[in-house]
């Protein structure tokens, strides 16, 4: 009996230490639970927050038509705007007004979540752009043309800021070595031709009727890609019988022609050569497109008078380069220039399917002429 009773008592005093430790349990496991969930909603928080709280920097994104939360959190992460792609794809998700519109946008590190969603679904705030395409070879007059056609910007308005005198002295400030003293001189048809760099431009609220913000763009997409080409060339040029050297108004002008001479499929090289060779033996560069560009043309037959008219720009006429440049160069051109094929070779011509082919007197190229130009007719 009496063990009965020791047993029971044991027993007894089990369940309440196990009673005892449930009962600590579950007030240490609400704890724990209390902390983890501070703990996640800090964290969660501190994800919201700005990646840099003193960054007032603007970059702008692009948000595209097929674009959803994942696509633009992809686009606000690659470009350290937000600190988790997740955090902002489950923002966007609970806020009442997610629908991110088309444009470009200017957002910036110090900006939040919530901001930067502010931003992206406020309509006023999307600065929808179209491309301009400037076409290599492309002058002023074309390139005015058809920017009147794609902004507000009227085309005789663009013609007078190419050729704004306080304009170009603000350039020359911003783009020392590309905008020179060189375009002071006074037979320069258009101060800025060859200098618009061929490529795709975005318009959008910030150039659309800004004369002046749409070229400084052009300028700085031609000093970003010219001068590194520039700094490549050996810039001594034989001119005269004398080795002189050149600066990047004397080398845009050289590219500009070799744009407007050469094609896809000609010896690029070879045609440099030629036009160097010319330089160097005092001979006229005697090219067609810059007797267009003299009278003002693009197209059509040049006449005997045509070629003999003694506007500075016509390289039948005068010797040397001419004036400034005749057409916004590629850098196809500007590479054939700094690898221009050595040789001996003074007169070139292409057939139809644009091979070249030279000659070192103007009887071989004649020779020539006639067998690979149609129509042809041999000089007396």
């Amino acid at each position: 009996m009496k063990e009965d009773k020791i047993r029971r008592r044991e027993e007894l005093r089990n369940k309440n230490k196990q009673y005892r430790k449930s009962k600590d349990f579950i007030p240490m496991l609400l704890t724990s639970i209390m902390i983890f969930f501070i703990l996640l909603l800090s964290y969660s928080y501190y994800l919201t927050t700005a990646v840099d709280n003193k960054n007032s920097d603007k970059i702008t994104i692009e948000i595209k038509e097929s674009y959803g939360s994942s696509a633009v959190a992809d686009v606000l992460y690659n470009n350290d705007l937000i600190k988790s792609r997740l955090m902002f794809k489950i923002y966007s998700k609970i806020t009442s007004n997610s629908q991110f519109y088309v444009g470009k946008f200017d957002i910036s590190k110090n900006m939040n979540i919530s901001e930067i969603l502010s931003e992206l679904t406020d309509q006023t705030k999307a600065k929808s752009s179209k491309p301009l395409v400037i076409i290599e070879g492309e002058n002023i007059l074309k390139i005015s043309s058809k920017i009147e056609q794609f902004t507000e910007i009227k085309s005789e308005d663009f013609i007078n800021k190419v050729n704004d005198e306080e304009f170009i002295n603000k350039l020359k400030e911003e783009f020392p070595e590309l905008i020179t003293d060189r375009l002071k001189d006074k037979n320069i048809k258009y101060k800025l031709e060859g200098y618009l760099f061929p490529a795709t431009y975005s318009i959008d609220n910030t150039n659309r009727s800004n004369v002046e913000a749409l070229i400084r763009e052009m300028i700085k997409t031609t000093n970003a890609r010219v001068l590194p080409l520039f700094e490549k060339n050996s810039k001594q040029w034989n001119i005269s019988g004398v080795e002189k050297t050149i600066d990047i108004h004397d080398y845009i002008t050289m590219a500009s022609i070799l744009e407007k001479e050469s094609t896809a499929t000609t010896d690029n090289n070879g045609i440099a050569g030629v036009f160097l060779n010319r330089l160097a033996v005092i001979m006229p560069l005697q090219t067609d497109p810059s007797v267009y560009y003299s009278l003002g043309k693009t197209s059509g037959d040049l006449t005997f008078a045509d070629l003999q008219n003694t506007d500075p720009y016509n390289t039948y006429t005068n010797y040397g380069l001419p004036p400034g440049p005749i057409s916004s160069p590629s850098a196809i051109s500007y590479d054939a220039l700094n690898n221009a094929t050595k040789h001996e070779y003074l007169f070139f011509l292409t057939d139809k399917d644009g091979k070249a082919y030279f000659a070192k007197t103007f009887a071989e190229h004649e020779e020539l002429a006639q067998k690979y130009v149609s129509g042809y007719i041999k000089s007396n």
